[in-house]
């Protein structure tokens, strides 16, 4: 009946179009609110100001696009509706003039909820939608990421993975930049991505292969999260809760009595106020997350007299992660063609990790049997130690939007950050005693700091114009100016006296300015089934990087200098192609050059300890990387299935390792980071949206890749290959109108990296959501984390001197316990309609 209806309406909207001749014109393009795509055939109804009389109307064409002319002065209110999607009401749409051409831009509409034999089911709208330069997925179908961060939400896309220490790898490679709402950040990923709560998130935009516009920072392209929350006139409310826990995970560590408790939980609170022109918006948002864990380990170190130094540890390894933020906003309508925007984020975060080892250290030969004539000293100590990071995040920024008839429009934008971060790491040895298990006298204690506060901002300039329907020009200045300057300290206790003394020998100062200047211009068209997107990006990078103690580390044979300086233009390409064959069918070819900056911790050549068997420090010498992609996509949909099948090429110049080596002095590891090689990835990635009826819907995507890592590592030519796959996909069911289950996989092959190899990855989650009728607004939701008790990370490294010779080997295995129950509960009240946007840090959490 719904159809027959709006056949009837269309013919009728039809007939009335030749009736008035005047030239008024209104225009625009139908998108689906959540996943951005284009609504072909939307119905477009004009009525007069008071909703008495149908005017006229139209149908959005196959790519959203319609056209409404002949109309008279006057003010006129639009509907558009089509099926399974809520109607849009747009209000006081004014033609001043005979000639009056207004374009309303993109015109959103959501999927509606629908009534089918009893059971209430929203419009299945996909997943995942591809455009001609990203990919966007819907945060809402991965259930059993809600109530945790942005870092669960990404865990479960394609080509997407997170590693034992939240860093985020995109198709294998780390080091991308994040937007928040179409604005870059330049924080560290898994920091910012930490701090945004998962039911804040609309959806995650994942852009390869980024046009001009956007920054060239970050080998492994941009992820653009969406936390715009919909509101109504009046005041809006939302607010979550969460508590979940594994007590079967929980530990007592019997040496130190740590309490090892796996609990987490959280909450945040949402307002929005809208009136007339004006929108004030605020938030708080809490995460607390523990993950108990335990690690195992075997390194070998080779000797001068041919023998190996072994390291055999086990014990446990608690996580800890906790972030609360706040955020205040207003915009408002200056005119009908201006708005101004202001907002403020206070962040805070505390991330770390403790380690409980017992070490069996001994001499021996490979396989660690004794070697005639070599005592084999063994001995065991117990290695507690604590490794905790903190940040302060304070962040404010003013945008001002001037359009131009509708035609053209300038954007300035200005952001100022100031940010606390720092480190302190406490690492104790004790003698321990195997055949009664105690832990004997102190013998090490080191206690390592550092502080390193930056002041930041940056400022934008751009303009855009609309050449013709098909056509937009765009262009902008976009500097950055970024100073972070702090000290380190090494302490040590002095056991037999009990005193503490500074290692002034490896204390250090560093003081770091770096300004970025960037410019850019774009070009995008549609010529009939044709689209092209082609830019140019010019970046000039000023930066100097000052060493007060530039004596205080030699461990790799090349001296520390005081100044590292870098001047350097580079122009970054890009270029999209796409034909469309038909309505269902298109091809998309895209290109671009970018670049990666290392951040200050990678350079500081502070020393830390980390636990018995490893030392860190950065590398001031490190440059930056270079990227160059290419990607070519068929996306096609079949009735209500859709796909999309990528072929892409990836190569890293001049890329950056991190590295291990021997420090003989002390029997230990190194580890650091040095511009050493190439890295490349040649593969394909599947996606597909499948729905059964109204009632299932499936998300699969997956890759499968070879991945190439070749340098120079010490003197010793590494060159490791592997074929690389990962397969995840996600399962809604709506059971009843009220009840919905989700389940997720995901699986990932081992990969080779640049001295070793990561194993094979595998975890399942699975969530129940309840939104009870007699409680409207509220869903409640439980979940079950880690169903399989899979939660294992396995890898080994391995070192070559230059002759080919082996000079250590370690093996690692981290087990996080599981499974995890979370029970949470959200209500939303009036959260429907205008769209707002909140500021977060952009330079301290890259650093943090």
């Amino acid at each position: 009946m719904n159809k027959i209806k709006l056949i009837f309406t269309g013919l009728f909207l039809l007939s009335l179009v030749n009736i008035y001749a005047q030239k008024g014109v209104l225009s625009g393009v139908v998108v689906d609110g959540s996943s951005r795509d284009k609504v072909p055939f939307a119905t477009i109804s004009v009525y007069d100001g008071d909703l008495k009389t149908l005017i006229t109307g139209t149908v959005s064409n196959d790519k959203g696009k319609f056209k409404v002319d002949k109309l008279n002065p006057g003010d006129y209110l639009l509907i558009v509706s089509f099926i399974g999607y809520n109607s849009d009401t747009l209000n006081a749409v004014s033609l001043a003039t005979e000639n009056s051409s207004v374009n309303l831009g993109h015109i959103s509409i959501s999927p509606s909820t629908v009534e089918i034999e009893g059971v209430e089911v929203k419009g299945m709208a996909r997943t995942t939608s591809k455009k001609i330069d990203r990919q966007t997925y819907r945060a809402s179908d991965f259930e059993t990421a809600s109530g945790g961060t942005a870092i669960d939400v990404l865990n479960k896309l394609p080509s997407v993975s997170v590693g034992p220490d939240g860093t985020v790898l995109v198709r294998g490679t780390s080091d991308f930049m994040v937007y928040l709402n179409g604005k870059p950040t330049q924080m560290e990923a898994s920091v910012l991505l930490g701090q945004i709560s998962a039911n804040s998130i609309n959806n995650i935009e994942v852009i390869t292969v980024p046009t001009a516009r956007y920054d060239a920072q970050g080998k492994g392209g941009i992820i653009n999260i969406s936390t715009k929350k919909d509101a109504v006139e009046g005041l809006s409310v939302s607010a979550d809760g969460l508590f979940g826990a594994a007590p079967w995970g929980n530990k007592k560590d019997k040496y130190s009595g740590f309490e090892l408790n796996d609990r987490r939980g959280g909450g945040g609170l949402n307002m929005v106020f809208n009136k007339n022109d004006l929108s004030l918006f605020g938030g708080f948002n809490y995460n607390k997350r523990n993950v108990n864990g335990s690690r195992i380990g075997d390194a070998r170190l080779l000797q001068s007299d041919g023998s190996y130094y072994h390291m055999v540890a086990s014990g446990e390894r608690p996580e800890w992660y906790e972030n609360y933020s706040a955020n205040v906003g207003v915009d408002y309508n200056l005119t009908d063609m201006s708005t101004i925007s202001a907002s403020y984020f206070y962040g805070h975060r505390t991330e770390g990790r403790s380690a409980f080892y017992v070490y069996n250290n001994f001499y021996g030969d490979i396989d660690k049997k004794p070697i005639p004539g070599i005592d084999p000293r063994n001995h065991w100590i117990y290695n507690p130690n604590t490794d905790n990071r903190y940040g302060v995040f304070h962040t404010g920024n003013i945008d001002l939007t001037q359009k131009f008839d509708n035609k053209s429009k300038i954007t300035l934008s200005l952001l100022y950050e100031y940010s606390e971060l720092s480190r302190e790491l406490n690492n104790l040895e004790y003698e321990f005693d195997k055949p009664t298990d105690s832990v004997g006298e102190k013998t090490e204690h080191f206690y390592q700091t550092d502080n390193t506060p930056l002041d930041a901002f940056r400022t934008s300039i751009e303009y855009e114009k609309e050449l013709s329907d098909e056509s937009k020009l765009g262009i902008g200045f976009q500097p950055q100016f970024l100073s972070q300057a702090g000290g380190y300290r090494y302490d040590t206790l002095d056991v037999n006296t009990g005193d503490w003394g500074t290692r002034d020998d490896f204390n250090n100062e560093i003081d770091l300015s770096r300004a970025i200047y960037a410019g850019y211009v774009d070009y995008s068209g549609t010529f009939g089934d044709f689209t092209v997107m082609a830019g140019l990006r010019l970046e000039y990078t000023d930066q100097l990087l000052k060493i007060a103690n530039a004596d205080s580390l030699d461990f790799f044979g090349k001296p520390i200098l005081p100044e590292y300086k870098v001047k350097q233009l580079d122009w970054f390409p890009t270029l999209h192609l796409q034909y469309s064959f038909n309505e269902n069918d298109a091809l998309i070819f895209a290109a671009s050059r970018r670049i990666n900056r290392p951040p200050t911790k990678s350079m500081a050549p502070f020393l830390y300890r980390r636990h018995y068997e490893v030392y860190l420090v950065g590398d001031p010498e490190l440059q930056p990387e270079y990227l160059t992609n290419f990607e070519l996509t068929l996306d096609k949909k079949i009735g209500n299935q859709s796909f999309s099948l990528t072929g892409f090429y990836r190569g890293t110049d001049n890329a950056i390792f991190r590295v291990n080596t021997v420090y003989e002095e002390e029997n230990v590891l190194i580890r650091s980071y040095t511009n050493s090689g190439n890295v490349k990835a040649l593969g394909a990635e599947l996606n597909a949206n499948l729905t059964a009826g109204k009632f299932a819907k499936f998300f699969v995507g997956g890759s499968l890749y070879n991945f190439n890592t070749q340098g120079d590592v010490f003197g010793y030519q590494e060159n490791n290959s592997s074929t690389n796959w990962s397969l995840k996909g996600n399962m809604n069911l709506m059971l009843r109108k009220d009840l919905k289950f989700t389940l997720d996989f995901d699986m990932r092959s081992a990969t080779v990296t640049t001295q070793g190899r990561n194993e094979m990855f595998y975890m399942s989650n699975a969530a129940l959501n309840y939104s009870p009728k007699a409680l409207n607004g509220w869903d409640l939701s439980v979940k079950v984390l880690d169903i399989l008790s899979s939660n294992v990370t396995g890898l080994n490294t391995r070192a070559y001197d230059s002759s080919g010779t082996q000079i250590f080997y370690q093996e690692v295995e981290y087990d996080r316990y599981g499974p995890i129950l979370e029970l949470s509960a959200s209500y939303s009240f009036n959260m429907k309609g205008k769209s707002r946007k909140k500021a977060d840090s952009t330079f301290g959490k890259e650093q943090f």
